[in-house]
Parts: structure tokens; C-alpha cells; sequence
């Protein structure tokens, strides 16, 4: 475990709690793409209803735990994030773009080892484990080119960039999370037995759908890739389609 001040066992922290249900047998638990935090998935809220219930993972560094310091590396931060999933009364499915979907596979892998297996991986615009991104180091890069390139991928809506103080103080974070990635290296393992599905961008320079099929050497399940119109943030303007997928696979279950 590292070092953040959340005591073990307390999953208060970890989650946005305003959309949990007291009659959920099944938590959709999201995870945000670097830099990102748990707000980008409350307009998903809308789209829930019945058994399943939305449960975006609150990550240290940002939102109401921006006073703690954010994760530096990705392993140690699975390790966290399985445990307070594991505490959970409701069976786990996880969702994860960019970054989050790393995160989501690692916490998976931990589950399963804990013997609570997801039901279902869900990961978009994310090479499989096995292949680093970015392809050089980026997080240090000076700030004008660090902030063209967060441009590049589309990373936050332009008024941010407009707001000196906003970037100043979402800076550190977002540089921790770049690092975070650059550093991550998969290890060898058991493959998951959940299923998985992927979706990617059909115009996302540094996600190919060739980068997203060995996705499916990480399971013994079923592996189910889509390529929808876009760049890197893709999801962001095929959400519907893309929740109706999610729910579709989850009635099945």
C-alpha cells in the first residue's frame, strides 16, 4: 500500500456516492483518463437506472481529495483501488478510458486474486497493457509544449487552458499522472476470466485498432472490439452508443 492518508478498509474517499442505490446488485465503477477526475462521468448519471448503478472512482490529487498527493505509481494504486472495491457489498464491473483503463485492469487482476472477480472489463482508448504509452516521455516537457500537447489530445475543454491559476494548480496532478503511465510496465499473470470489451477512435493517432485487439490475450473470456468515428476523446461524443453497449452486455449478466 502507499503512502495516502485513507485508512484501510474506508471507501468514502474512493467513490462519488450520488448516484449509488440502495437496490444496486451490480456497481459500474469508472475510471478517469489521466488528468481526468470522477466528474467527467456524472453526466453519465441520466443513463442509469435499474439493477446497475454508476460509481465513478475518485482518485487522490483531484476533486475533494485534492489536498492529498496524487498516485505515483500505477500497481501501488490498484492495490488501493481493489481493496476498497473488495469492501463493497455489490458485484463489480469496471470502466476505464486512456489511463483509467491500465487502472481498471490492474484492479481487476487484483480482485481476481482476491477472489472477487469483475463480471466484465470495459476499456476504450487504451493500447493492451503490454503496449507503453505515450511513446516518449512527456510529463516533464516545459510548460508550452506540455500544454499543446494535452491540446493534441483533446484533453479539457479550451476555456481551461484560458485560466493561468486553474492550470497552475491542476498542473502537478496532471504531470503525476503522465508520469504514472510512462512509468507503468505490465507484468506476466493469470489472464482475467471476465469478459472484456474495447472501443477506440477511428482517427486516434496513438490508438489503432491493432493496438487495441491484443487487449484480448489479457482474458480467457470473450473479447469484443468496436471502432467509432473520432480522436482520443472519442467517448466523449459516442456516449449514448456507447452505454447502450455497456447496458446491453450487462443484462446479459
Amino acid at each position: 500500500m502507499s503512502g495516502h492518508p485513507v485508512p484501510r478498509g474506508d471507501t468514502r474517499l474512493w467513490f462519488d456516492h450520488r448516484f449509488r442505490s440502495a437496490t444496486a446488485s451490480h456497481s459500474l465503477y469508472c475510471f478517469p483518463f489521466a488528468g481526468g477526475s470522477s466528474t467527467y462521468y456524472a453526466d453519465w448519471e441520466k443513463e442509469f437506472t435499474g439493477p446497475v448503478e454508476l460509481v465513478p472512482v475518485q482518485l487522490p490529487g483531484r476533486g475533494v481529495r485534492m489536498s492529498e498527493p496524487p498516485a505515483t505509481d500505477m500497481h501501488r494504486l490498484a492495490d488501493e483501488t481493489a481493496e476498497a472495491i473488495a469492501s463493497e457489498p455489490t458485484e463489480a464491473v469496471l470502466f476505464g478510458h486512456s489511463m483509467g483503463a491500465i487502472l481498471a485492469f490492474e484492479t481487476a487482476r487484483r480482485l481476481a486474486a482476491l477472489g472477487q472477480p469483475v463480471r466484465h472489463l470495459f476499456v476504450t482508448g487504451r493500447p493492451a497493457p503490454t503496449i507503453a504509452r505515450p511513446r516518449g516521455r512527456v510529463s516533464d516537457l516545459p510548460r508550452a509544449e506540455f500544454i499543446q500537447m494535452l491540446r493534441d489530445y483533446g484533453h479539457a475543454d479550451e476555456s481551461v487552458f484560458g485560466h493561468a491559476e486553474l492550470l497552475d494548480l491542476l498542473m502537478p496532478m496532471i504531470r503525476a499522472d503522465f508520469a504514472m503511465i510512462e512509468n507503468y510496465r505490465c507484468t506476466s499473470g493469470r489472464p482475467l476470466s471476465c469478459p472484456v470489451t474495447a472501443w477506440c477512435g477511428d482517427s486516434d493517432p496513438d490508438v489503432p485498432p491493432s493496438a487495441m485487439r491484443p487487449w484480448a490475450d489479457q482474458t480467457s473470456g470473450r473479447f469484443e472490439l468496436s471502432v467509432l468515428p473520432g480522436g482520443h476523446f472519442f467517448l466523449t461524443e459516442h456516449r449514448s452508443q456507447i452505454l447502450r453497449r455497456v447496458h446491453a452486455v450487462l443484462r446479459g449478466i
